[in-house]
């Protein structure tokens, strides 16, 4: 990357300091604005993306943490520096905190400022080619809802990738919710098998016998009203895919003759035995933990190591919080009918402080929820389940002086604005008879 294609915003009061830094980036041919308090600098911000802002910390009107707050508000990926003659390790910690970039004392030397934009420069490409990658795995992956750009999710879905390629048995672990059966469609999907069938069984919700008819098929007479021959789903997903959920709950009698396909490549059907031998591939999940199970004699060992070749654990939702937005936008989507639906900040805020036990399956019943009872275009926090917005209200401090309560009603004529309006920031500060930039300066007073 080079210095003509990035732009830089140099916030600073003191005319010198700024005419210098203006001089020296020139000479490097950096694209630079200037600024000379922090209200302009505000104002800038709107009007113009930047990837980087050099900001003075001390300024009289608008400060230069309130300006990073500001930037961080607008444009999170710009990078911030702050630039002090009064330098201490509490306002460096707090910028810090804030989500500056970096945080220089002056004087300084140019080699100095050169060094740091060059590393900002390098962060940004990396960031680009980091984007990219996302949106790759995400097509990828369009069509079997697996939302979510957390760390942890990204892996799942680069280990979805590398095991869709090869026919090795998967075991999908997670908590009851996760998306396990997502996983398992994503994986057939993106196999060689994707035009053969998957077939799914939940081993949790047939008696045993039941459930090796499922899996194996019978022959006539094998049973009281066994009539025709029936195939099973490992025979009717030949050349595809079958995925066991809660294979735990299995029978020690299934596990051996699940073990036998497994070692063998074939089965008989009940009441035959003539021996079938079929190609599938099998993605078993489970909530519980199996290798307990095994120390507990309640599973076979044997079959868990047959089963667990290659082992994929999704997180819990309550553990990837930053994928909670774009999930609930997923299920608006999908339940909006013929309305355009939205999320009051206050109720994404109740989604994402709840602690969801039931994982993302949880989450979608509730934007259904929400979906059907919505008055309006807008969901409220009302509309959400009782278990999500039931909060201790915070107890009011005692003893505030008459600023703190103005601050206070200032805050809370803010916030009822923003909600007004779902946080758009134009319509809120038109409705409050400020300008754009003052709210944003008063938002970033009060942390919002």
């Amino acid at each position: 990357m080079s210095a003509d294609t990035t732009r830089v915003l140099v916030v600073e009061d003191d005319a010198t300091m700024r005419g210098t830094l203006v001089q020296l980036l020139a000479t490097k041919g950096y694209d630079v604005d200037v600024a000379s308090s922090g209200i302009a600098g505000a104002a800038l911000v709107e009007e113009r993306s930047y990837d980087v802002v050099l900001s003075d910390v001390r300024m009289p009107d608008l400060d230069g943490l309130q300006l990073l707050r500001i930037v961080k508000e607008v444009e999170p990926r710009t990078a911030v520096v702050m630039l002090t003659g009064y330098g201490t390790i509490e306002s460096a910690v707090q910028a810090i905190r804030d989500g500056a970039y970096h945080y220089m004392t002056k004087p300084f030397h140019p080699e100095e400022i050169f060094a740091l934009l060059h590393r900002i420069e390098e962060l940004k490409g990396l960031r680009q080619a980091n984007e990219e990658l996302r949106q790759q795995l995400a097509e990828r992956l369009a069509g079997v809802d697996m939302v979510g750009t957390h760390p942890s999710m990204l892996r799942v879905s680069q280990l979805v990738e590398a095991v869709a390629a090869h026919d090795t048995t998967v075991l999908v672990t997670g908590e009851s919710g996760t998306g396990k059966e997502l996983v398992a469609r994503a994986i057939h999907q993106r196999s060689a098998r994707a035009e053969r069938e998957l077939a799914i069984v939940d081993c949790t919700t047939l008696a045993s016998e039941l459930l090796e008819n499922e899996l194996f098929g019978h022959e006539p007479g094998a049973f009281t009203d066994a009539g025709e021959a029936t195939e099973g789903k490992l025979q009717a997903a030949d050349g595809g895919t079958v995925f066991l959920d809660e294979i735990g709950s299995l029978d020690p009698r299934l596990q051996q003759k699940l073990l036998r396909f497994l070692q063998e490549h074939q089965f008989t059907k009940l009441g035959s035995s003539k021996p079938i031998r079929v190609d599938v591939r099998v993605i078993a999940a489970t909530n519980a933990d199996l290798e307990a199970q095994v120390q507990a004699g309640q599973f076979r060992q044997d079959l868990y190591y047959r089963l667990n070749v290659l082992h994929l654990h999704l997180p819990p939702l309550r553990e990837r919080r930053s994928d909670i937005p774009a999930l609930a936008r997923h299920f608006l989507e999908r339940y909006r009918g013929r309305r355009a639906l939205r999320l009051e900040h206050e109720a994404l805020a109740a989604l994402e402080s709840y602690g969801w036990p039931g994982n993302v399956r949880e989450l979608e019943n509730a934007i259904e929820r929400a979906s059907v009872l919505a008055a309006e275009d807008t969901i409220q926090l009302d509309d959400l389940p009782p278990a999500v917005t039931s909060r201790a209200a915070p107890e009011a401090p005692a003893g505030k002086t008459l600023k703190e309560q103005l601050d206070a009603y200032e805050r809370e004529l803010l916030l009822e604005a923003l909600n007004g309006t779902a946080w758009n920031r134009s319509r809120a500060a038109q409705s409050l008879g400020i300008n754009r930039t003052t709210l944003l300066a008063k938002m970033a007073k009060h942390q919002l």
